[in-house]
């Protein structure tokens, strides 16, 4: 039996959806295995630096984008016309 358009749709945007939260997964990870080593002193100064850099960067998307959530999910609940829309 075939898929409909909208089913494909649907596997590809969950496909998409899985390799993106993956990737995110790994990077933070990878960030927080590296901060390990660097709190075992096996780093560099400019190593540790730049991992500074790296988890602060990624902190702020993480805000962001909690920030932008926040917003969707209260005009859900008050609507647009509200005023803490404004």
């Amino acid at each position: 039996m075939a898929l409909s358009n909208a089913q494909k749709q649907r596997s590809y945007r969950d496909r998409l959806k899985a390799k993106h939260q993956a990737t995110t997964d790994a990077i933070e990870r990878e960030l927080l295995e590296e901060a390990e080593r660097c709190e075992r002193g096996e780093m560099s100064d400019q190593e540790r630096i730049s991992l500074a850099d790296r988890l602060a960067d990624l902190a702020k998307d993480f805000l962001w984008r909690a920030h932008r959530l926040s917003r969707l999910a209260t005009k859900l609940r008050t609507g647009e016309d509200h005023p803490l829309q404004r």
